[in-house]
């Protein structure tokens, strides 16, 4: 008569809702779900700067370095398309010039449209030089975000003396120490 007590009471409270909820991870045998902040995978935050640029800063919240990435990006593709019509501009105007007369003008339009092309090119490898240090940027960045939660200074060394450089609040102040040696 106990067990069946027993049984209707866990019935009970199990269509009551009052007995504990069993999740998904815990049905197959996982850990429950935890509270802590969980970060993109940095490989991820990798591949979403290389699609577009500053997005992987976007994603582990570096909002300058983002603005900055996007910026200077820009100039340098906007640079190498200049070079590009220029290099064009030259290249149409000595098609319009006399060869075989060998004028100083067709020269001089030859030139410029050598120099042009290997600006735009310079410029080219400027950008992609730039597109792969943001990339690793944000690698570097998915992979430290989490450092401060993991390896953040401890609360005994943050007043001490032999501690770092921080004020009561956990801010950097400025000190300054003398030595002398005899």
């Amino acid at each position: 008569m106990k067990t069946g007590a027993a049984i209707a009471a866990a019935l009970l409270l199990a269509f009551c809702g009052a007995a504990p909820r069993a999740d998904a991870a815990n049905v197959r045998g996982g850990a429950p779900a935890d509270s802590a902040r969980h970060f993109p995978s940095p490989f991820s935050v990798m591949l979403r700067s290389a699609v577009v640029p500053g997005w992987g800063q976007v994603t582990n919240h570096k909002w300058i370095k983002a603005v900055v990435v996007v910026a200077g990006e820009g100039l340098l593709v906007t640079k190498a398309l200049d070079e590009y019509h220029k290099e064009v501009d030259a290249t149409d105007l000595a098609s319009r010039l006399d060869p075989i007369a060998d004028e100083p003008a067709y020269v001089a339009a030859l030139e410029s449209k050598d120099r042009h092309y290997n600006l735009k090119i310079n410029y080219i490898w400027w950008t992609i030089a730039a597109h792969l240090l943001q990339m690793a940027d944000a690698y570097v960045d998915a992979h430290l975000a989490s450092f401060e939660a993991d390896f953040g200074p401890e609360e005994d060394s943050l007043h001490s003396d032999t501690g770092p450089s921080l004020d009561r609040k956990g801010e950097p102040r400025l000190a300054v120490a003398v030595h002398v040696r005899f």
